[in-house]
């Protein structure tokens, strides 16, 4: 994950003030620690925080470990939170963290977990291995089958029996991963607990010569490093950490460097990112949000909470309720009233379909740039401050997104995007079956948008396609990013392509077409017109069926759909929806794609 410079600082700013904390504990109550791994390499170059990373983490020999988990609790101050399974019997981490209350960072494996999630700082217990590596390896396979029953007690981890809880790293077998959970299954989670921290002690009474992580291989220090320990200037700080640190690095990373390429800059990617503070940048500042809404009483809250809690604010919120009828205004005014600082607007007006809310929002907007979201999707807490990290790298764009996972019946399904960061066509990139972007992962220039003459209004199937086309025949620069950072509700109530009806509009998606324009365009203009005629076949449009057949029939790339769109219209109009509905489950279930 590449971080907006803005999230990056404020997160090192809440990191260096956890650090501070724990530091004072042990120090009050002299227990020894060191700094070890990444954060070791960040002291070692920067005498700071690894510019590109996002945690710290620190370690103790086993018996200062148990002392700082006995004492650590009465002496943390207001604010932090020691988290262990001990005394948080619902977390998944075997070793230690200190929280900081107020905040929040958590990976996608562990969202929803009933457990505290505060920015954090990683305490890892550390123990003696064998010198003799047959011992140590066959003492490291033990323990890593441990922490898998471990960690199966809180999360689904196993690929072969079930569907597997998001972003979890699946044991490698089948026969792994029916032991797992036979033996989590017989097992409390305090058993297992114990027996994985009798692996991890069974040598401390030796007299070996390197401490470990005992189930990541390069965490060794030697015994003489971690008795000797060394201060060293870490921000404002001094920390300690292993005597002859360059050594300790080397022999753990090898060729250690300071700079590394973008693509090895490793760190957590959080799918929840907020902090003790609202936090605007210059960039999310000049955002405007609109969310045009009809009849979404069961998602509304859920997409207005997903903006509000924004790792970076935005500048507004402008909701336009397009005369709904159902308790929809209620609950958008109901969440203004607990959130004043949002700086939310709602706007009522007459039931004149998406686009005209769209660009009611988009004509009220005060922000530079538009960031669409529709009532029944919703953001990631980083999306905001993805797009405001897009625009320094690529400040020309006139349109930003991002990828996206669709949702159906509770499922998650990737949709198929590009998997390159940068500049993209979008054109390209859908006739090749990737969909970059879509309306609620689109952040929009105001300016370029009010200059296609906003979304066309009247239209109900593939209005947002119409303005990227639309743009694209201006010239318009599209950036895209593979983090996936929004929600796609497939089964949301209310679906424009699930409640068609004919159209009444001056815009027509065949005028697009130039035959002196740009091929690409002209067959991914083909490709939305041959889409939508079909979802109008189906709705018994045999005319507009027609007309689009004889309109888009110069097309080269789309030649299936459009001969799928001339027998679906040649059927009975009652046949239609029951042949087209099986077509399109059968390419759910084999593409996974769902668009």
């Amino acid at each position: 994950m590449k971080y907006n410079s803005d999230i990056l600082r404020q997160l090192h700013e809440e990191l260096r003030d956890t650090l501070r904390e724990v530091v004072r504990v042990c120090e009050v109550a002299s227990i020894p620690y060191f700094i070890q791994g990444g954060t070791a390499i960040g002291a070692h170059f920067f005498d700071d925080i690894v510019p590109w990373d996002d945690d710290i983490d620190l370690g103790m020999t086993r018996p200062n470990y148990e002392r700082f988990l006995r004492e650590a609790p009465a002496l943390l101050g207001e604010g932090y939170i020691l988290q262990e399974f001990t005394s948080e019997p619902d977390t998944p981490f075997y070793f230690a963290k200190v929280r900081k209350m107020g905040t929040r960072f958590v990976e996608s494996e562990w969202v929803g977990l009933p457990i505290a999630e505060g920015i954090y700082i990683d305490i890892f217990p550390y123990d003696l291995i064998p010198d003799d590596e047959y011992l140590a390896n066959k003492q490291r396979t033990k323990v890593g089958f441990w922490v898998n029953c471990f960690m199966a007690k809180s999360v689904w981890l196993w690929r072969w029996l079930g569907r597997a809880n998001n972003g979890v790293v699946f044991p490698k077998s089948f026969v792994s991963c029916l032991a797992i959970r036979l033996v989590s299954a017989i097992y409390t989670k305090e058993q297992i607990y114990n027996k994985l921290n009798a692996e991890l002690t069974r040598y401390n009474n030796t007299s070996a010569s390197r401490y470990n992580i005992v189930r990541m291989p390069k965490d060794m220090i030697a015994v003489e490093a971690i008795a000797n320990l060394e201060p060293r200037k870490f921000g404002d700080m001094t920390v300690m950490a292993p005597s002859n640190l360059e050594r300790y690095l080397r022999s753990h990373y090898g060729d250690i460097q300071k700079w590394l390429p973008e693509d090895k800059r490793l760190n957590h990617a959080p799918e929840v990112l907020a902090f003790s503070e609202r936090l605007q940048s210059e960039e999310s500042s000049k955002i405007s949000v609109v969310i045009p809404l009809y009849n979404k009483e069961q998602e509304v809250e859920r997409a207005l909470r997903s903006v509000v809690e924004q790792s970076l604010a935005v500048g507004e919120i402008i909701v336009i309720n397009d005369g709904s009828t159902d308790n929809s205004q209620a609950i958008v005014e109901n969440f203004i009233t607990k959130h004043p600082e949002a700086n939310i607007r709602l706007i009522n007006q007459a039931n004149s379909g998406v686009s005209a809310a769209r660009n009611r929002g988009i004509k009220e907007a005060v922000g530079d740039y538009i960031a669409l979201l529709d009532a029944d999707d919703l953001w990631l807490s980083n999306y905001i401050a993805e797009v405001c990290r897009m625009m320094e790298y690529y400040p020309d764009a006139d349109a930003y997104s991002t990828a996206f996972h669709i949702v159906s019946n509770k499922h998650l399904t990737p949709a198929a995007v590009p998997t390159i960061e940068g500049y993209i066509d979008p054109a390209h990139e859908a006739l090749q079956r990737r969909y970059p972007i879509i309306p609620s992962t689109a952040t929009l220039r105001r300016s370029m948008v009010m200059e296609c003459g906003g979304f066309p209004e009247g239209m109900r199937i593939g209005e947002d396609q119409w303005l990227w086309a639309k743009m694209m025949s201006r010239g318009a620069k599209f950036a895209f990013s593979p983090m996936s950072l929004v929600r796609y509700s497939r089964t949301a109530s209310n679906r424009s392509a699930a409640i068609y009806r004919s159209e009444e509009s001056q815009h027509n998606i065949a005028d697009l077409y130039n035959p002196e324009g740009n091929a690409i365009l002209n067959e991914y203009i083909a490709r939305i017109g041959i889409g939508k005629a079909i979802t109008q076949s189906v709705r018994g449009g045999t005319e507009d069926a027609k007309k689009a057949i004889k309109a888009f029939g110069y097309t080269k790339r789309s030649k299936r759909q459009l001969m799928r769109l001339k027998l679906l219209n040649r059927l009975p109009a009652t046949l239609r929806p029951l042949v087209d509905s099986l077509y399109s489950t059968l390419a759910w279930i084999v593409k996974r794609r769902g668009l």
